[in-house]
């Protein structure tokens, strides 16, 4: 993979994940939207803004990385296990999230996993 090419995989995967901040801000409206469930406990409801917040902070560490070259093994790294992770727990849930953005989602994220992960073996 080429140095133009990862540049643009970094920004524009960097850019859809930090469309989660929506999770910091909106917690109840993106899980339902997403997950398609509601969440009402207080401490549920920290949890989910926290989880937002740490996906927001994780995409612009995708952005910054497509300019810092010395910082993008570690990140890419990190961003590999982190949408690893999402991806295996919701396909690991069957059917359930099927017909909701989750699924579509976790796919993304394991493009995405593919194209950091042959940017690290090229």
């Amino acid at each position: 993979m080429t140095a133009q090419g990862i540049f643009w995989v970094l920004v524009i995967s960097g850019a859809a994940t930090c469309s989660m901040l929506v999770q910091a801000l909106a917690p109840r409206f993106a899980l339902r939207f997403i997950f398609g469930e509601d969440i009402t406990n207080p401490s549920a409801l920290l949890v989910a803004r926290s989880w937002g917040a740490m996906i927001f902070v994780s995409g612009l560490l995708l952005i910054a990385s497509a300019w810092h070259l010395e910082w993008r093994v570690p990140v890419v790294l990190a961003a590999i296990a982190g949408k690893s992770g999402f991806a295996l727990l919701v396909l690991a849930n069957g059917g359930r999230y099927l017909a909701r953005p989750a699924f579509g989602m976790a796919i993304a994220d394991l493009a995405i996993v593919a194209l950091l992960a042959w940017f690290l073996l090229a």
